[in-house]
């Protein structure tokens, strides 16, 4: 008799043919932009899919904010009104220093800093294990959002974007063990590279070398190398510095500022050249104001008494002497030798030996 079903390849078979399709797709993943569109299609099949796991939540949190007291409200509106008035009056100031700011860049023929265009995102899931640091959030293709897009949080730098679908986008942590990032510390710039551990708590800083100026509790900040971060957001703190001296790299712990393990909300950035339309100071003039004020600044130096006696220095100058103040080259007691008069060895040379193999051709 005929069976029914027929026979099943081995359990060994069918685990070889998952072994190697797997790892035909580990070396395909990201190597063809046929793989790539297909990881945004499948993103987009699966976006749905992250919206409906996300409803039980979104219908909570809109019963319960509906079951909040309103006294509580009330008080908490009235705190979010204060903190609200002092960020404003933080802003007014914060403008006035952004516009010195790229004043002082354009005298000093630096690139200008441009400011951002920012966008609130929710995260839809997170994928928080040893090996994967990574969360799905609601902006894709059809919001604006590209892969290598910088995302930050109130407190600093989340991660950046691998993977975009037309709703959803693929958001890598900072703390992923294949993540790295270009800082520099605060206090000093000195530059670092970041990478992740694993651990949502920790980075850590490769090749630093034990004599680099780094102390615990720096603030290191994005450097705006590479071009994937702007400069100049907090990124972490220094924690924990080893400097064993049997090896020549130093072991730096940072903690990240940002909460990467209860990410609820985050911040998409979009670079803008909105900063450079508010420097309307063109560098021609800040260039004349600043040589005024050198000018000013050499009158009142020739102009004020010298308050002691001038001591002449171990050369014959004077310690006091406005000429060196200004950065003048100081005048020499004796002219040095002209060129004509230094010796010429090498013209020597030559009909000496000369001489001589002549003297041994007559021997």
């Amino acid at each position: 008799m005929k069976p029914i079903f027929a026979k099943a390849p081995s359990l060994g078979i069918r685990l070889v043919l998952a072994i190697i399709a797997s790892v035909a797709l580990i070396l395909s993943d990201g190597q063809t932009n046929s793989m790539i569109k297909a990881r945004s299609v499948m993103e987009t099949a699966i976006g749905g899919l992250y919206y409906l796991a996300n409803s039980p939540r979104t219908v909570l949190d809109g019963v319960s904010d509906n079951l909040v007291d309103t006294s509580k409200l009330q008080i908490e509106n009235r705190i979010i009104k204060e903190q609200l008035l002092e960020k404003n009056a933080d802003l007014l100031l914060l403008d006035h220093l952004k516009v010195e700011n790229q004043r002082l860049r354009l005298l000093l023929n630096s690139p200008l800093r441009q400011d951002e265009y920012k966008k609130i995102a929710e995260v839809l899931t997170a994928e928080n294990d040893a090996y994967r640091k990574q969360v799905v959030i609601n902006q894709g293709k059809n919001d604006g959002a590209y892969v290598g897009q910088p995302v930050i949080d109130e407190k600093g730098v989340v991660g950046q974007i691998i993977a975009v679908g037309a709703k959803t986008s693929r958001v890598l942590l900072l703390t992923d063990v294949t993540h790295g990032i270009p800082l520099q510390v605060l206090r000093n710039d000195v530059r670092v590279i970041a990478s992740g551990s694993g651990r949502n708590d920790e980075l850590t800083l490769e090749n630093v070398p034990r004599s680099v100026d780094i102390e615990k509790g720096d603030l290191l900040v994005t450097s705006g190398l590479g071009g994937r971060f702007p400069e100049g957001y907090p990124v972490g703190i220094v924690d924990k510095i080893s400097r064993d001296g049997s090896n020549y790299f130093a072991s730096v712990s940072v903690k990240p500022l940002a909460s990467l393990e209860r990410l609820r909300y985050v911040l998409l950035l979009w670079p803008t050249s909105d900063e450079m339309r508010k420097a309307n100071t063109s560098p021609e003039d800040v260039r004349n104001v600043v040589k005024q004020r050198l000018a000013n600044q050499k009158e009142e130096v020739l102009l004020t008494p010298q308050s002691t006696e001038a001591q002449p220095t171990a050369d014959g100058a004077n310690e006091n002497d406005p000429a060196l103040e200004l950065g003048e080259p100081p005048v020499f007691e004796h002219a040095p030798l002209p060129v004509e008069e230094l010796p010429a060895p090498v013209d020597r040379v030559a009909p000496a030996v000369g001489q001589e193999q002549g003297e041994q051709d007559a021997q």
